[in-house]
């Protein structure tokens, strides 16, 4: 159980940096699903949408024990996803 934390901080972490990768970085363009997009951004996409989900599933579950690495695993979700609504031009707000 302990290693499950840490791992979902490890992938939000690494979903954090690929974003400021595909931010600054120009990667090939392929069409998927009726859309242009870089190949980067398809990961990206996919964690953006499951790793939240996980990380409140987990701390609603857990309600007893320390939460610090998935309040933080979160937070770092949190930031990819504003930073890629930025990036997009997505408002929202």
């Amino acid at each position: 159980m302990s290693t499950k934390n840490k791992i979902y901080l490890l992938l939000s972490i690494i979903v954090f940096l690929m974003t400021f990768v595909a931010i600054f970085q120009n990667f090939e363009t392929i069409h998927f699903i009726g859309f242009e997009t870089e190949v980067i951004w398809i990961p990206i996409w996919i964690a953006v949408v499951i790793l939240p989900l996980l990380n409140l599933y987990e701390i609603a579950i857990n309600t007893d024990d320390i939460n610090k690495y998935y309040w933080i695993s979160l937070v770092l979700n949190v930031l990819t996803i504003l930073f890629i609504l930025r990036y997009f031009k997505i408002n929202l707000f």
